[in-house]
């Protein structure tokens, strides 16, 4: 682990309640959007960095150096995180998020040298804590020649399961959902750009997105889960289908969770607990 010089700063946010329910209209959601305490993850929808132009990078994503570390590999993803929830942000209500790095990790990968960072956040409201988070980003080295092809449309097979959600992705629903976490990651709008310089066949579908429909997916059948753990597997890509799959452990009332794609293999697992 390499040495870091502390990290740390602070966004205020008046929990608005138009994000939220422009996302609940943007997924398709029955019934009422939320109108009081945010769903598990919504709080992604927040606290939203916005760097000055100058800071952003030609991938979109604000440049190294400005508040995370300098990092030479110059593709990133968000490949997973811990999230505790000890209360629900309420909407209309002033709050805190505190963000500071934790750790940057140089590993080796098959493609050469990776580092891996990871961010803690930590969210209040009237001076109480609501949610501790811990999120993983992967930096790798450009890619030197594309990714896999396009899925063929087909639908593999997947395993049984109690719980499940099928969503459909398109490249309205991704530029929404880049719009409402103010992403400028250009490889979930810009085609060109996801296939000419960072080698995938289409757009790739957010990770944050996934992971988010996941955590709806689990607390739907058990409001009282509260900590959410989850790790991405492989890209999904704009138009498949995200076919999300969930069992509940019923020594425990723990639910694993793994989203799948049009393949069959899985494009992320996660674990919801109370």
């Amino acid at each position: 682990m390499s040495s870091l010089p502390e990290r740390r700063r602070e966004f205020s946010s008046r929990l608005d309640p138009w994000p939220a329910a422009a996302l609940w209209a943007s997924l398709g959601m029955d019934g009422p959007a939320p109108a009081l305490g945010l769903p598990l993850l919504w709080h992604w929808l927040y606290f939203l960095d916005t760097p000055d132009r100058e800071q952003q990078g030609a991938d979109g994503h604000p440049r190294p150096g400005s508040f995370f570390p300098d990092i030479e590999q110059p593709r990133r993803m968000f490949v997973g995180g811990r999230c505790r929830l000890h209360r629900h942000l309420q909407l209309g209500v002033e709050g805190v998020m505190e963000e500071s790095v934790l750790s940057c990790q140089e590993k080796q990968g098959s493609t050469g040298g990776m580092t891996l960072l990871t961010v803690g956040y930590r969210y209040r409201q009237r001076g109480a804590l609501c949610i501790e988070e811990e999120r993983d980003f992967m930096y790798l080295p450009a890619r030197g020649e594309p990714a896999e092809p396009a899925h063929s449309g087909e639908l593999a097979p997947v395993p049984d399961s109690r719980l499940a959600l099928d969503v459909d992705t398109d490249p309205v629903l991704l530029f929404k959902f880049s719009a409402l976490t103010f992403n400028g990651h250009r490889i979930h709008y810009d085609g060109d750009y996801a296939r000419d310089v960072e080698g995938y066949p289409e757009p790739v579908v957010h990770g944050p997105l996934t992971a988010l429909l996941l955590a709806m997916l689990a607390t739907d059948a058990n409001p009282g889960i509260s900590s959410f753990s989850f790790r991405a597997r492989a890209p999904l890509y704009c138009g498949d289908r995200l076919r999300l799959r969930g069992n509940i452990d019923n020594g425990d009332n723990g639910i694993s969770l793994t989203a799948y794609r049009p393949d069959g293999r899985a494009a992320m697992t996660a674990e919801a607990n109370e």
